[in-house]
């Protein structure tokens, strides 16, 4: 795939998050599952198990003093993981290759069977809106995508998930993708253009810049 069909088939680009969790990333950046764990306040077994274990349910830290939330990973816990991995390829391994990297969609329709999903679970969520090409400016080196959903096992005994299932853009095919992902988390905002709070009661609250 080249930049330019990319951009062809990423118009748009969703992050979700819990509702604060904007307050947050305006001060810091949009950080890994990965560097949430290192600098939140757990002792060093508990940040291991945190870094190579999948999630049952969500887990709150505090991360400088303030709380954080890192989503679930339960459908990991639906089935054999270890068997829909690559051969030579650990659990611990593939854990920890998801939790470097922040999750955007590219599919509306997608973003929204999440977001309505968190909102009537969870309450209040802040939707992070992207710029495609600023991103893809900004960021080229460190995008990679996937042709699944990452946080899922398929209904197969065949290996699905390895090494080379995050990929470049420029080694994915001209098609859209089902996860395009940030390695290492995105320090400049830059390539944000909006954020907003999405209420239970359908209501959409402009968040500032």
């Amino acid at each position: 795939m080249t930049p330019d069909q990319f951009l062809a088939r990423c118009p748009a680009l969703w992050h979700v998050a819990p509702a604060g969790a904007w307050d947050r990333i305006r001060e810091t950046g949009l950080r890994t599952a990965a560097q949430l764990i290192d600098a939140a306040d757990v002792d060093e077994r508990r940040r291991a198990e945190l870094h190579e274990a999948p999630r049952a349910e969500s887990v709150r830290l505090s991360v400088d003093g303030v709380e954080v939330v890192l989503r679930d990973q339960a459908p990991l816990l639906r089935a054999d993981l270890a068997k829909a991995l690559d051969p030579g390829f650990g659990v611990s391994e593939w854990i920890r290759e998801l939790n470097r990297r922040v999750y955007l969609f590219a599919d509306r329709a997608a973003m929204h069977k999440v977001l309505d999903k968190y909102v009537a679970s969870e309450g209040a969520q802040d939707v992070i809106a992207f710029s495609p090409l600023r991103l893809l400016e900004q960021e080229q080196h460190q995008i990679e995508l996937s042709a699944q959903s990452t946080s899922a096992l398929a209904r197969t005994t065949k290996a699905t998930k390895g090494r080379d299932t995050f990929v470049s853009i420029t080694r994915f095919l001209d098609r859209k993708p089902a996860e395009v992902t940030i390695v290492g988390g995105l320090s400049d905002l830059t390539p944000i253009v909006r954020a907003e709070r999405h209420h239970a009661d359908g209501r959409r609250e402009p968040l500032p810049r």
